[in-house]
């Protein structure tokens, strides 16, 4: 017997149930699967002197333990920053950094949710949360989405059948902003109707606002912690997509009451001491807010470059959203075709993508596909976009 299957014998009931994946590996695919930031776009010379100026001015500190809520140096510059752009009050108490925005997202879900409950999604949505809330056993109702994000009359309808059943929703997880994997953003009408959805029926909102900073069409809308108070939602944001993602730095912002319980949740302690030191020394003088706007900018460059190649491309009954930030464009196929059969022949022509499916909870969107534009070379999205339609036009009925 060896090692892994004797293991394997001892898993708990949760781990017997997980569906095991091999990670993503490296390959020389034109890859429009992953929300990876442009290589060329990473900051490296900044986090370079970043860190030197950290480990030269901070000490200790950088190298040492840190207390579990995170660096007071860059807790402080993101309080600032939260109330001048997304207009959220925040103070130390109510706001925690984090491993990441997934770590956020898991602790929020292991403080809340217990096996059987029942947790309301867009669909589709991040297929990392899909896996996540899979895990933990819980019951999940979809909301589906059109161009202009939630569709709140659905998520209504979804409340009412519930209270008629004699359930309720524990939580709802919504990213309203350049949703991923959508690119759509939820209208500011929609957003009020579900803070008034959240006080009626009761439930937890848990606002994924990842992207909100890589905006490059459009005017800002509050997230839905500022219309609501902040007294039943917890706001979720990430230095991976405006620093990087390598830090491994996320936060969340909720009532401080709640906040300390979720202190509670994390037996590592704080996030990576080192990693916080580099990201206040990046921040300070402007360096974040100038990070931000060459990414929008050149985020902007790439999506136009791959809408403009859908549009030469792509056959007549293929539809594709039109994102005014992020990192994706959703595109949606003919009925009867399946973007899981295709993704084989696509494959063999150098270029990869995401099945749709896998952003769903129950295995649907069959004829969707997710498309990054963020990591793949700017000057391969083309190419890689004409080899998806030739494969498209070759199922055309």
């Amino acid at each position: 017997m060896t090692i892994q299957n004797a293991i394997s014998t001892h898993l708990s009931r949760k781990a017997s149930h997980i569906k095991v994946s091999r990670g993503w590996g490296k390959n020389e695919a034109i890859s429009f699967v992953y929300g990876f930031p442009a290589p060329e776009l990473l900051p490296n010379d900044l986090v370079l002197s970043a860190t030197d100026t950290a480990l030269h001015q901070q000490g200790q500190w950088p190298l040492q333990y840190a207390g579990t809520p995170g660096s007071n140096g860059l807790r402080d510059t993101l309080i600032q920053k939260l109330a001048r752009d997304q207009k959220i009050t925040a103070t130390r108490e109510n706001l925690l950094l984090t491993a990441g925005s997934s770590q956020a997202i898991s602790y929020i879900c292991e403080l809340l949710l217990d096996p059987g409950d029942v947790v309301l999604s867009e669909a589709p949505t991040f297929l990392g949360t899909v896996r996540m809330m899979k895990n933990m056993g819980v019951d999940i109702e979809g909301v589906p989405l059109d161009e202009n994000g939630v569709r709140v009359d659905a998520l209504e309808a979804i409340l009412k059948r519930l209270k008629a059943a004699g359930k309720r929703a524990k939580m709802f997880y919504v990213i309203p902003t350049f949703q991923n994997p959508s690119g759509v953003t939820t209208t500011l009408e929609r957003r009020q109707r579900i803070v008034e959805l959240a006080r009626e029926y009761d439930f937890v909102i848990l606002e994924d606002d990842a992207y909100y900073d890589l905006r490059f069409a459009g005017d800002p809308l509050p997230p839905l912690y500022a219309l609501e108070g902040g007294v039943r939602t917890f706001y979720v944001g990430t230095f991976s997509k405006i620093l990087s993602p390598g830090l491994r730095l996320g936060f969340v912002v909720a009532n401080e009451d709640v906040i300390a319980h979720l202190e509670a949740l994390k037996p590592e302690g704080g996030a990576s001491p080192f990693a916080m030191a580099v990201a206040w020394e990046f921040c300070k003088n402007g360096g974040l807010d100038a990070n931000i706007a060459k990414l929008s900018a050149a985020y902007k460059r790439r999506c136009e470059t791959m809408q403009d190649a859908l549009t030469e491309f792509m056959p007549t009954g293929v539809t594709w959203t039109q994102p005014q930030g992020g990192f994706f464009i959703w595109v949606t196929l003919p009925d009867y075709m399946d973007a899981r059969e295709m993704d084989a022949a696509v494959r063999a022509k150098g270029v990869d993508y995401l099945p749709g499916a896998a952003c769903f909870f129950d295995g649907s969107g069959n004829n969707t596909l997710r498309l990054a534009f963020s990591y793949a070379a700017e000057d391969k999205l083309a190419e890689g976009i004409q080899a998806i339609a030739e494969c498209v036009r070759e199922r055309v009925r």
